[in-house]
């Protein structure tokens, strides 16, 4: 019995199910960091209606740090979330990429 066909075949399939997997990877990054960037924005403006809500109760110089530390923190927040997307989209495109690889020798 030749297996060929049936190889190439299967191999076939895993290029489609590996493509859709890095897809479907790609589309849950993007949507961990808009979920990040909203997450992050939310807790900027609690933050800001707090520091405004106590602003009476503190002096000048403190109102400054608070901001500068909110703008901080804000900061590496976002260099964070953009960080680990960035770095789980190198991992994805190079799983995907040899699995492919692998995949299409196979064929």
């Amino acid at each position: 019995m030749n297996t060929a066909p049936h190889i190439a075949q299967a191999a076939t399939q895993a290029v489609d199910i590996i493509t859709l997997v890095g897809q479907s990877a790609h589309k849950a990054i993007a949507l961990y960091r808009q979920g990040g960037e909203r997450l992050l924005s939310a807790t900027e403006q609690s933050w800001n209606r707090a520091l405004k809500a106590s602003s009476a109760e503190l002096t000048a110089e403190t109102r400054k740090n608070a901001s500068h530390a909110q703008k901080v923190f804000s900061g590496y927040c976002a260099k964070g979330l953009v960080m680990t997307a960035d770095g789980a989209t190198v991992v994805v495109d190079t799983l995907v990429g040899a699995a492919l690889n692998t995949a299409r020798k196979a064929a």
